[in-house]
């Protein structure tokens, strides 16, 4: 088993793209497209569906990026916490889904550099 530098360093980055994986899924990639992209918005009837897909994506964010980002990015991380928990009004779910999407986009980001 070889320990040089290169070869944990290769390690290292296998384990955190596994782990970003984990949390990072095609499904999420096609929802912040549905909500951000060019054909945006999302018909209203798939905004809960969507809504509590992030959901599920913000708690794997939870989970991975401790392992994955340093230095810890609190208020990114409390921010996309705190829109998880929102549970607005359906006249408000379009502007906290889009809210929620730009939340998980700047702690994707933040994880880019270091896991993807």
């Amino acid at each position: 088993m070889s320990t040089d530098d290169a070869t944990v360093g290769a390690l290292l980055s296998g384990l955190r793209r596994f782990l970003a994986s984990e949390a990072i899924d095609d499904q999420l990639w096609d929802d912040l497209d549905a909500v951000l992209g060019e054909f945006a918005p999302p018909p209203s009837r798939e905004i809960p569906a969507i809504t509590a897909r992030f959901r599920t994506a913000a708690t794997r964010l939870v989970e991975v990026v401790p392992r994955l980002v340093r230095p810890y990015p609190l208020r990114p991380m409390r921010h996309l916490i705190f829109l998880s928990t929102e549970h607005p009004r359906p006249e408000n779910a379009q502007g906290h889904l889009n809210r929620f999407a730009m939340g998980i986009l700047m702690v994707l980001e933040l994880m880019r550099d270091d896991a993807l």
